[in-house]
């Protein structure tokens, strides 16, 4: 639970696209530190990447659809 609500927070308070491949650190460092047997530990690896990620591309995408409306309405 706390990993999408940092990568959204993250995401907001960042604002830009690129931020997104944070995500692939979280999952190099799994893959680095992986102590589970078979490929249990490559799935959490995958899987909460491609959660991050989303949550930081929603962050990212809320920011700046926020921008785009104080634009618009100024």
């Amino acid at each position: 639970m706390l990993i999408p609500i940092a990568g959204f927070l993250l995401g907001l308070a960042l604002g830009r696209w690129w931020a997104v491949l944070a995500a692939g650190l979280l999952g190099a460092y799994i893959l680095a530190t992986n102590d589970l047997e078979g490929h249990v530990g490559t799935w959490v690896a995958f899987v909460l990447t491609v959660l991050l990620a989303c949550a930081i591309a929603a962050g990212v995408a809320l920011r700046r659809l926020q921008r785009r409306r104080r634009l618009r309405g100024a």
